[in-house]
């Protein structure tokens, strides 16, 4: 009989666990990656003397709006040409994407201030990774080695250190009832610098005036720097860029 009651113990302890256990781990615990309202996880890039040109993949807010919330998500790649020279900018652009299985073809569509041109890729997958991207304007046909800019530390990683940077500040939110903010990941190049690199700024946004932001190597995963906006009673601080 004692070894009758002391299984049903045991039994009653595991269940009472797996119940916590649940409770733990189910869908009430904190994600930051559903905060995510800008999300870029694709950046290949190449220049010439002419032009530079870019591939970005990113899955964001259609109108973004830094107010803490997140909106509705939609997911698009873009090629976009920008000339250096203005001579360059009076011209119509096609191009052709070269990938390791495949081309995407098109034409490009100036932009409202007219310094840059763009197109949307809707296969971008049937091309495997890109290679490059041959433009033509006029009698003139050129071809951009495009570089795979997202190496060692992709999107994912990048939130992951960003959030283990603000760790305390995130807990004390938290603590409060909620994280109340939206995430912003954008993988950005040292224009000053040829030999600078990327670096992934990721910024945790309330709103304009109040956000946590950090800058981390794309290369090491090194937290470059860091910086806390909140806005004091009758100031406005500094804004972030988007």
């Amino acid at each position: 009989m004692k070894r009758k009651i002391l299984i049903t113990v045991l039994v009653l302890i595991s269940a009472v666990t797996a119940i916590g256990l649940a409770a733990c781990t189910g869908d009430d615990e904190f994600d930051i990656t559903k905060t995510l309202s800008y999300d870029q996880y694709m950046y290949y890039f190449g220049a010439t003397e002419d032009f530079e040109v870019s591939v970005t993949g990113v899955n964001r807010e259609e109108l973004f709006i830094s107010d803490g919330k997140v909106g509705e998500l939609k997911d698009s790649v873009k090629l976009t040409l920008r000339p250096l020279k203005p001579a360059l900018l009076n011209f119509e652009y096609t191009y052709v994407l070269t990938g390791e299985s495949g081309t995407l073809q098109g034409s490009l569509e100036k932009d409202s201030f007219g310094v840059s041109s763009s197109a949307s890729l809707t296969d971008i997958a049937s091309i495997g990774a890109i290679r490059s991207v041959t433009v033509t304007y006029g009698e003139n046909v050129k071809e951009v080695a495009l570089e795979n800019a997202v190496t060692e530390i992709d999107n994912k990683k990048a939130l992951e250190i960003a959030a283990n940077a603000f760790k305390a500040e995130i807990d004390a939110a938290l603590a409060e009832g909620e994280f109340g903010r939206e995430t912003y990941v954008k993988l950005v190049r040292n224009d000053h610098d040829p030999n600078g690199g990327y670096y992934w700024f990721v910024s945790f946004i309330k709103d304009r005036d109040d956000y946590w932001a950090a800058l981390i190597d794309s290369k090491t995963g090194e937290v470059v720097s860091t910086r806390k906006s909140v806005a004091e009673e009758g100031e406005t601080s500094d804004t972030i860029a988007v």
